[in-house]
């Protein structure tokens, strides 16, 4: 298995063209989310609005939300070589992303949205985690791998929005208590749900603030 990584390595994560991670034709199709964004979630908002739908859809708890890239097909694509494919490297790849289009954070702490165990193992790469390790490193901030645990491994993966929300809210439980102002990191952000029902159990444990940084999101309001 370590060997087929290895090969399949040498491949562009986005088109298979062999040499890099990722070819210089896809570095120039990264779909990168620029301004102007909603200040607090992160949402490109081309036009002007008094109501930001995905903000309100957030609740409370999560203070704001960056995102590096937008998951259009081409961000699909890496996220499926990184998930369904199990290409480890691409997760160094999402971490550089982030670092260079989010600042870096003022928090105290950053924790991983927890993984479904089953579907890690199964994979063999646990983004959540995984980005967390990298940009604690890249960032000098401490890391928390375990503030939170999975309790449902029911995937969101083909359920609606109100289903989503549902099984968000019994996926997790907080293991410890935390405290001051803490970064909660995601591979890829869809409805909210998942962030939301995450963000609240930390508040709920004691975290003054909780922001959120995603590698991906779906883009909504355009």
């Amino acid at each position: 298995m370590d060997l087929w990584r290895l090969v399949a390595d040498q491949r562009c994560a986005a088109c298979s063209a062999r040499g890099t991670l990722l070819c210089r034709t896809c570095r120039s199709a990264m779909p990168w989310l620029c301004g102007p964004l909603c200040k607090r979630c992160g949402e490109p908002e081309p036009r002007p609005r008094i109501a930001c739908p995905v903000c309100d859809r957030l609740g409370r708890s999560i203070g704001s939300v960056r995102s590096a890239v937008e998951l259009d097909p081409f961000g699909a694509s890496l996220v499926r070589a990184w998930k369904d494919a199990a290409r480890a490297p691409v997760a160094r790849l999402a971490a550089a992303c982030l670092v260079a289009a989010v600042p870096r954070p003022l928090c105290d702490l950053i924790v991983p949205v927890p993984a479904a165990s089953s579907r890690a193992a199964w994979r063999g790469v646990d983004g959540p985690s995984d980005l967390v390790r990298l940009l604690g490193r890249a960032w000098m901030l401490p890391t928390a791998g375990d503030a939170l645990r999975r309790i449902n491994d029911r995937p969101q993966r083909g359920l609606s929005a109100d289903q989503r929300r549902r099984n968000a809210a019994a996926a997790f439980a907080a293991a410890h208590v935390v405290t001051g102002r803490v970064l909660l990191v995601d591979d890829v952000m869809t409805t909210g749900a998942t962030l939301r029902a995450a963000a609240w159990l930390l508040r709920q444990s004691g975290a003054e603030r909780v922001d959120v940084v995603t590698f991906a999101r779906v883009v909504t309001t355009l």
